[in-house]
Formats: structure tokens, sequence, C-alpha cells
């Protein structure tokens, strides 16, 4: 499973981002969020630059302690595992993995039923077949 977002039905307003802060972090932050919707203001109008984990594997492949596995189309994170060296952070090519005290942050699509899709009242979030 992957997230993907439907530019046209965004509006922008960062629910998804605090919908995953809150799910992961019991938190009201889209700063902690492990997705980020940024509005861009242009001649052309309103668009949105998104990064989202799109499960291209570069953190399972690069952890050079396992602590990151891909399993029944999931991302699975072993904080006991974890040496927080960072490598994953800086390999992720959408730039959605953070550093916590505990570890890492990553988005594990809340085990099937990603919050982030649940709370956009557009509908521009969804949840499709991937790796």
């Amino acid at each position: 499973m992957v997230l993907k977002l439907i530019e046209e039905l965004c509006i922008g307003c960062r629910l998804c981002q605090l919908a995953c802060s809150v799910a992961k972090e019991e938190v009201f932050n889209p700063e902690l969020a492990r997705l980020k919707i940024i509005s861009i203001y242009s001649k052309t109008g309103l668009n949105y630059k998104t990064s989202l984990c799109n499960m291209c594997l570069t953190c399972v492949s690069i952890c050079p302690t396992e602590a990151i596995t891909h399993q029944a189309g999931y991302l699975i994170y072993d904080q006991d595992k974890c040496t927080n060296c960072g490598i994953c952070i800086t390999a992720c090519p959408e730039n959605v993995i953070a550093s916590r005290a505990e570890g890492i942050a990553l988005c594990d699509l809340c085990g099937g039923s990603p919050a982030c899709v649940e709370w956009c009242p557009h509908q521009a979030l969804m949840n499709q077949e991937g790796n």
C-alpha cells in the first residue's frame, strides 16, 4: 500500500498532517507528521508540493541493522535494533523519515488504516496498492 494525493481535490488544509501527528505523536503538530503538504502560491494559482512515503524501500535496503523491514505491504520499525545512525533519514528520497529521541519516525500507514486518509475532508488522500 502507498499513499497517493489527488492534487485537484486538495485544499491545503493540512488536516492530514494533524491527523498523522496526533495518531503517531499524540499531539496536534503538523511538523511531527510523517507526510508533508506544502502550499505554493504562484501566478498560476495555488499548488502543492507533497512528500509522502512511496514505499520505495530505500530505507529498508540501506538500514545496516535491519531495524526497518517491509512486511505485508507495510514498513515495520524495530526500535530495539535501531542505532539512530540516521542513514535512513539521509537516504529517504521523500524526506519523510525523522529523528526522534527514541529512534526514528516513519510512515507505517497506521497498520493499514492511515489517519491522514480518514481525516481528509475532501478525499484528496487515498491508500492504493503499491510495492
